[in-house]
């Protein structure tokens, strides 16, 4: 499966005493593309975001819906303001082993 990062990091959203915190994991090498969009009119939002393909092999973590990313690997603990959070996470770890991977598009 064709590569572009070194790899990103995945800040795994739990609740502790009501709370939100975060738990720090990070991948291997994986296909990201980022998108940016303008503003046309009042009823549309920005169209900004990244999609991120990681292959089955590069996996420490399966991220989930409203878990951050960051398109690097970072060595802090909690998520910078930067962070974006994750919209879907799509699931495709059958068929050859060569293209098993896992889709995630955030915000």
């Amino acid at each position: 499966m064709f590569t572009n990062r070194k790899g990103c990091t995945i800040y795994e959203k739990t609740v502790h005493n009501r709370a939100p915190t975060y738990i720090r994991h990070t991948t291997g090498e994986v296909y990201l593309e980022s998108s940016s969009g303008q503003k046309n009119g009042s009823d549309r939002k920005p169209d900004n975001g990244i999609f991120v393909s990681i292959p089955e092999t590069s996996l420490s973590y399966i991220p989930k819906r409203s878990d951050l990313i960051i398109d690097d690997i970072i060595d802090d603990e909690q998520p910078p303001v930067t962070a974006m959070t994750i919209m879907s996470v799509k699931d495709f770890r059958y068929g050859s082993p060569s293209v098993r991977h896992i889709e995630v598009n955030a915000e």
